[in-house]
């Protein structure tokens, strides 16, 4: 038994002894440091740039179209016709052809220009760009935009000026060109016998009896073609300017309020009578039609005739070998000078409630270049109606240089007479060379068509 707790007690302590071995920390091995080996000093690396990897760059985006934008359409409308109107609507295709943003729609309708813009007028559906004949401010005032800010508008010649600007400074249109008129003579013929160019009524006179004495009759000293009735009351326009107008004291406040005294309106009916009466007009008078005038002009067997440059245009096709030149109206009042009847030609103006003013301003600014200018006025053989631009009027130069001096009036209608008050005139004129009515009764139906038509407006 004590033998046995001998060996339990020797059994206890080795397995006391194995466990604090166990619980002992591990022994780390220890080296000696080792010195490292000497070397040379290392060159600096140099470090080369390195191109990017290489890959494929990225796919652009497909092309975005940009919104098509539709051309704008103007309408353009104009009185003129035959070569004139070609030739403006030329100027109209170089301007589309320079502005693709802006398509035009032309339209030169001719003898029925008038009655249709009548109906537009009704309608108050104007065309976008429109020509004014004449009629700028008193018929087609209240239809057009004002253009005072265009770049032109400070070029308008002093002599168009009334004519298309107001007392407000409000432009009314474009004047590319500008009428400078009044009777014609066969110089021809007033070198054969003698006669010097008419500067008065009397002067007129003296110069008929002079051509009717010495040609027997064979030349008619004014040739009418009545039968048109036209050119009868291109007679009354001319001198209701030398007779009512031009002279001081001037009547034309009292016939734009209405107040004129319509008696001292008999002479230019008395007047057209006693140029009948003495043989002075061609006997044919009231059969005889504008082609006739310009026949005799261009035959030599007429001397003076009241119509304008477009006379001798019309004589010299037949005649080109004959010499025509243009007068101003002759005085007709003791003290007055003489004058030229003047106006619009070709005119633009833009409708007031037009969609597309913009784009109208810029035509009527490229109407308004001055070679445009330039190409319309020698077309007409009239003055420019922008300064600062040379014409090339042919024969007809001389006249304006020799009279650049003398007043040009309005032609008379356009501003003083009601509309339709024309055609009034002509017929009364053919009444009087009719003997249907007299001086005094032809005035007297002039004066009451003047108050009804004036009321009516």
């Amino acid at each position: 038994m004590k033998h046995q707790k001998r060996l339990l007690a020797f059994f206890s302590l080795i397995l006391i002894f194995s466990l604090l071995a166990a619980c002992a920390p591990k022994a780390t091995p220890t080296t000696a440091p080792v010195a490292p080996a000497p070397t040379e000093e290392a060159a600096p690396v140099k470090v080369e740039p390195t191109e990017p990897p290489a890959t494929e760059p990225p796919a652009a985006p497909p092309p975005t179209e940009e919104p098509k934008v539709e051309p704008v359409t103007i309408s353009v409308w104009t009185n003129r016709i035959g070569e004139q109107a070609k030739l403006l609507e030329e100027i109209a295709r170089k301007f589309e052809q320079e502005n693709p943003d802006i398509k035009i729609e032309f339209s030169a309708p001719g003898q029925d220009y008038e009655n249709l813009m009548r109906i537009k007028m009704a309608a108050n559906d104007m065309p976008d760009v429109f020509s004014t004949h004449g009629w700028a401010k008193v018929r087609y005032g209240d239809f057009l935009m004002d253009l005072r800010d265009e770049p032109w508008a400070g070029q308008i010649d002093a002599a168009i000026k009334p004519a298309v600007v107001d007392d407000d400074g409000k432009v009314y249109v474009l004047p590319m060109d500008q009428e400078k008129t009044g009777p014609v003579f066969n110089a021809d013929i007033l070198e054969q016998y003698g006669v010097e160019v008419p500067m008065t009524w009397n002067d007129l006179l003296a110069a008929c009896e002079t051509i009717k004495t010495q040609s027997d009759g064979a030349v008619t000293c004014i040739h009418m073609g009545g039968a048109d009735s036209w050119p009868v009351g291109q007679y009354y326009d001319f001198f209701s300017t030398a007779l009512a107008i031009s002279p001081e004291p001037s009547d034309a406040q009292a016939l734009l309020d209405g107040t004129y005294d319509w008696t001292k309106y008999t002479v230019l009916s008395a007047n057209l009578l006693a140029l009948q009466e003495a043989g002075y007009l061609n006997v044919d008078v009231l059969t005889a039609k504008y082609t006739d005038s310009a026949q005799a002009f261009a035959d030599g067997k007429a001397a003076f005739g009241f119509y304008g440059a477009f006379l001798c245009e019309e004589a010299l096709k037949i005649n080109p070998d004959m010499n025509c030149g243009l007068m101003p109206i002759p005085a007709l009042i003791e003290g007055d000078t003489p004058t030229f009847a003047g106006g619009e030609m070709t005119t633009w103006g833009v409708w007031k409630d037009s969609q597309h003013a913009d784009a109208a301003k810029r035509l009527i600014a490229y109407y308004a270049l001055p070679e445009n200018i330039a190409a319309v006025a020698n077309s007409n053989r009239i003055p420019a109606g922008l300064t600062g631009v040379t014409v090339d009027a042919g024969y007809l130069t001389q006249y304006y240089t020799e009279y650049a001096d003398l007043r040009t009036y309005t032609y008379f209608d356009r501003i003083y007479l009601p509309n339709g008050m024309w055609d009034v005139l002509c017929r009364n004129g053919q009444d009087v060379l009719a003997g249907g009515v007299t001086p005094e009764q032809a005035t007297d139906n002039i004066s009451k068509e003047y108050e009804r038509l004036r009321a009516s407006q």
